[in-house]
């Protein structure tokens, strides 16, 4: 109940601030999320769950070992440690990860690629 009898619904929205104008830290799509569909972010972006259809950030996106992408990204910078099948466009700096393992188009300024890292 609210503060004047009305009952509220629970809407489970929650806002996060960023401390006085600092930069908030990254979306994160945790280890056991799977996303369907469009996602888009204006920021960084951690995965280590699964992400199908598009995939767009406008900062840093990491694709951690855990993760599982069916999508195609386009990000500003990427870190990629996973497991990634679709075409990339990297506005910037590309690190592929020794555990990495991509299939698909590669776009990008700078690529630095470990000894290990698969790319088809």
């Amino acid at each position: 109940m609210s503060m004047f009898g009305q009952k509220q619904t629970d809407s489970s929205v929650f806002v996060v601030g960023t401390n006085g104008g600092a930069t908030a830290g990254p979306t994160l799509i945790a280890r056991g999320v799977k996303v369907d569909g469009n996602f888009s972010s204006e920021g960084d972006v951690a995965i280590e769950g699964e992400v199908q259809g598009s995939l767009s950030a406008t900062g840093l996106l990491t694709i951690g070992t855990e993760a599982k992408i069916k999508a195609d990204i386009k990000a500003g910078d990427a870190l990629i440690a996973g497991v990634v099948e679709g075409n990339i466009i990297i506005s910037k700096q590309l690190t592929v990860k020794s555990t990495a393992r991509i299939t698909g188009d590669v776009t990008c300024e700078i690529i630095s690629v470990e000894s290990g890292a698969l790319l088809i």
